[in-house]
């Protein structure tokens, strides 16, 4: 069972343990129309803890997400439920305006899951390693990427595919010149994508800036070996091959 079903599992259980906590009227709907049903609000809330991996806590007044007693469920002190509004207002604009007016038909209207996924910030893997990259280096993003694989592989959160680690190694090489750093997150990519030839490609172009050449050989060789039509890493190993066998400078 992935993280994403649980929320929708429990609070299928909400209205039969907290009917007497949630209201049958509800007094500051600005979104909802006013005439919004007890059950049909109770169906959007579920939605919404699903698609970000919530309880009810999260958005209103209350410290019981079990059993919702001395819940606020109109105020409007909490942050999360003034962005919550501003999200479905998004959302509205996207499925009854936006959408309609690409002409086509049959369209599939986005929600909360849409874009989060099951997190609270819908922020993709590649932004969140570049960003602590940048701020902690390689060694605290492969960390990072290594604990989020173990806890959220196949749950479709995170895109755990060469495009998130690519960007990391590719930064760390152009902006910090740590080539050590973008070496070890390019083999980290190759390691957990071993049959993807671009993950060796990747290598082999971090090793060159390197100075590596032995390193470079072996990586595009790797790729050639995966992917044998592909004639721009021929070219690459002949340049390496080549810069191997040039004279050295005195």
């Amino acid at each position: 069972m992935t993280r994403l079903a649980i929320p929708l599992i429990v609070l299928a259980a909400v209205p039969s343990l907290t009917s007497a906590q949630i209201p049958d009227k509800f007094t500051n709907l600005q979104v909802l129309p006013k005439e919004t049903t007890r059950q049909d609000l109770i169906m959007r809330m579920r939605g919404f803890a699903g698609g970000l991996g919530v309880r009810c806590n999260f958005c209103h007044v209350g410290k019981n997400a079990e059993t919702l007693e001395g819940f606020d469920f109109a105020s409007d002190d909490k942050e999360e439920k003034k962005v919550a509004r501003a999200m479905m207002r998004m959302v509205q604009e996207i499925n009854e305006r936006l959408l309609p007016a690409t002409g086509r038909k049959d369209l599939h209207q986005v929600s909360c899951i849409t874009c989060h996924r099951g997190s609270t910030i819908p922020q993709t893997l590649g932004d969140m390693l570049l960003e602590t990259a940048r701020k902690d280096g390689a060694e605290a993003a492969i960390k990072q990427y290594r604990d989020l694989r173990e806890k959220h592989s196949g749950e479709g959160m995170y895109d755990f595919s060469g495009r998130s680690l690519s960007p990391v190694a590719e930064m760390l090489l152009r902006e910090k010149k740590d080539f050590e750093g973008a070496l070890a997150v390019a083999r980290l990519n190759a390691e957990v994508h071993p049959t993807e030839p671009n993950a060796h490609i990747l290598v082999g172009q971090v090793c060159v800036s390197k100075g590596d050449l032995d390193c470079a050989l072996a990586s595009f060789g790797k790729a050639a070996e995966l992917d044998p039509k592909n004639a721009w890493v021929q070219k690459q190993i002949e340049s390496v091959k080549a810069q191997k066998a040039a004279p050295k400078s005195p």
